[in-house]
């Protein structure tokens, strides 16, 4: 649905009321109860089955209006993102999705065909390559301030004790990235109206690369059955703030060469026009949900033979070293960092 036509729906979530509200998104779906919940939508809570040789993986993720989306946001691609940002938490532990709870904190004014469009974004999202996420719970509340807000909490399963964490970083591990970094800080000056000087064409595709994450579940899950990812972490905060996470965790230092990092086509002729100063926002600038993960120097080729085979592309970046610095270099240069990542209580 378009914002045109969601624009001329008259039907707000305040004229349809709470109860209404809830039953029309929150009502438990026809027929048998999907794998592992015993018990779904519809009651106080889920009740859900833990397999006795597996263990439970949560994380939970909120959005707000004004500060991770603006308000002409497409809200299906919205519905799509909310529930990706989650996915990419368990991705980083190697954990399987499977199941979700959806709070919403709407305005009064917010109309129910936007709600609708919200959803399908959702459950577009939760249809992953390693089973479809199940929605079972929520909570609906209005908002006084005007913004609107999303939280999901997201839960999956892993294996016991096969979760990969930050901490398990080794001393010569290689730090290897899947994707390309920097698009989601270009597309989120797109959406506040920069970048004028690219076609639409671009311009749409770097606010799409904002909008729509894409976590390469798969590959963490197949790295984790291969036992050859030591540590991970989802790049959410920027590609320097989340490598310095995985230092401190693992108590260790890291090179980073910034000359390695994979950069789309678009980023790189903003970087040959910009300099290395748009090169340090890239890097910093969070939200590209790709994996950042280390390995050990004998495990890149198998990595790499099992990245091709899922056709994600690995890039090799760095190395763990010893001690507590992280060194950032540009062509054997150190590289000046103006930020070290997102931070929500001191971004503009």
């Amino acid at each position: 649905m378009t914002a045109t036509q969601i624009e001329t729906q008259t039907e707000t979530v305040a004229t349809l009321g709470e109860f209404a509200l809830i039953q029309r998104f929150f009502a438990p779906v026809p027929g048998p109860l999907p794998p592992g919940v015993a018990v779904g939508l519809g009651d106080d809570a889920a009740v859900l089955s833990i397999p006795r040789t597996q263990q439970l993986v949560t994380s939970t993720d909120t959005l707000v209006e004004g500060v991770h989306f603006t308000a002409d946001t497409d809200p299906y691609l919205l519905g799509q993102k909310a529930l990706c940002v989650n996915i990419s938490d368990l991705a980083a532990m190697a954990a399987q999705p499977r199941w979700y709870l959806l709070s919403l904190s709407l305005p009064p004014s917010t109309p129910v065909a936007w709600v609708d469009a919200l959803l399908s974004g959702l459950n577009q999202a939760a249809q992953q390559p390693t089973g479809t996420v199940v929605l079972v719970g929520g909570n609906t509340s209005t908002t006084a301030v005007g913004a609107l807000s999303i939280t999901i909490t997201l839960l999956g399963l892993v294996g016991k004790d096969r979760a990969v964490t930050r901490s398990g970083a080794q001393v010569g591990d290689h730090i290897l990235v899947t994707g390309t970094i920097g698009d989601a800080a270009l597309g989120w000056s797109v959406q506040q109206g920069g970048l004028q000087e690219l076609d639409e064409e671009s311009r749409a595709a770097l606010q799409r690369r904002h909008q729509l994450p894409t976590p390469p579940i798969e590959l963490a899950i197949a790295l984790q059955a291969a036992a050859l990812s030591r540590s991970a972490i989802d790049i959410s905060d920027g590609l320097i703030a989340d490598l310095r996470h995985v230092c401190q965790a693992s108590r260790v230092g890291a090179q980073l060469f910034a000359e390695r990092v994979p950069l789309s086509a678009l980023a790189r002729s903003q970087v040959a026009q910009h300099g290395t100063k748009l090169l340090t926002r890239l890097l910093t600038g969070g939200e590209d949900y790709e994996l950042l993960f280390t390995v050990a120097a004998t495990a890149v080729a198998a990595v790499m033979v099992l990245a091709h085979t899922a056709g994600i592309p690995v890039t090799d970046i760095g190395l763990i070293t010893a001690g507590s610095d992280l060194l950032v270099t540009y062509q054997g240069q150190p590289m000046a960092l103006e930020n070290g990542g997102w931070d929500h209580f001191s971004a503009s």
